[in-house]
């Protein structure tokens, strides 16, 4: 995708530039394929009874279904895969032929599912290229729709586990239900352990990538590389609009869209926020800085 002319900048400032004309179309088909996702997810069961819980390992970084393997998922990614694959095939319509055939693949038996679930969890390329070769699909659609049914499955997960996610005990940049990266942020206001105080500044919670659980994260802290120190880390914002934002970290080269939520009664959909601002994408990418999370939508390039 080309990074549109006027998002490229030399000045610290970001204009008050909206998402440009020619990525509408694009925003609306990842609008429209989050709304897919929370529909496959609530048709998904809800995470089995009797999972055992250990508030050590988990406050040691262990997430919530760090135990959850290919063999126990693979049945809800099948339902998930077969509730998706006809549907994502009408939000993007070049992708037709291969969730045709990726459907067809799932329907003759559970023999590939799991598989491919451990290729997407180990994010394995050879057993991708492998898989899709004898499914016969593009490995790059193979492993956008494939991610998109273990999204949804992941999701129902998390709608029963999500309470147990103490942020007081997580303190990691992964999502603590399943692990996965985050692809946003959001700021907002906390009350404090006394009902008078309220954080001005504001905390930052991020949004999983794969779940869409949210956790609580250090606000002056690079997500990608953990740096502290203030004067390695910068936020840059649109002129004016300084509820879309930029997190920058100069150590490690990385960038996180964060939305500014604080003293806003406006509510925000994180599901559909990053695509959204892809316009936030090209401008942090036109910088030198690299996304923290890789999506579909911010592989981004000024060729």
């Amino acid at each position: 995708m080309r990074i549109p002319p006027n998002m490229t900048h030399a000045s610290p400032d970001l204009p008050d530039v909206p998402p440009p004309a020619e990525l509408t179309e694009v925003i609306d088909r990842f609008t429209a394929l989050a709304a897919l996702r929370r529909e496959i997810a609530a048709a998904v069961p809800d995470a089995p009874v009797g999972m055992t819980f250990d508030p050590d390992l988990f406050a040691a970084g262990k997430p919530l279904l760090a135990d959850a393997g290919p063999a126990e998922l693979a049945p809800d990614f099948r339902l998930a895969a077969g509730l998706l694959l006809p549907r994502l095939a009408e939000i993007f319509p070049a992708l037709a032929k291969d969730a045709a055939a990726l459907a067809q693949a799932m329907a003759m038996g559970p023999r590939l599912a799991e598989p491919l679930v451990t290729a997407l969890a180990q994010g394995s390329e050879e057993d991708v290229e492998a898989l899709a070769a004898e499914m016969g699909v593009r490995p790059g659609a193979l492993v956008f729709a494939s991610r998109e049914a273990l999204s949804a499955v992941l999701r129902a997960r998390a709608r029963t586990l999500s309470p147990l996610a103490d942020d007081v005990l997580w303190q990691q940049p992964a999502c603590p239900v399943c692990g996965g990266p985050p692809d946003c942020g959001m700021l907002k206001e906390q009350s404090e352990p006394s009902e008078f105080l309220i954080a001005k500044s504001g905390r930052l919670y991020l949004h999983c990538a794969l779940c869409g659980h949210q956790w609580r994260y250090p606000r002056l802290k690079c997500v990608a590389c953990g740096e502290g120190e203030q004067e390695q880390l910068d936020v840059l914002f649109p002129a004016g609009r300084d509820r879309e934002r930029i997190h920058v970290c100069r150590s490690c080269g990385h960038y996180l869209i964060v939305l500014n939520r604080v003293e806003s009664t406006r509510d925000a959909d994180l599901d559909t926020a990053p695509a959204a601002m892809i316009h936030l994408d090209a401008a942090a990418q036109a910088r030198g800085y690299a996304p923290i999370c890789d999506t579909p939508w911010n592989h981004l390039n000024s060729d």
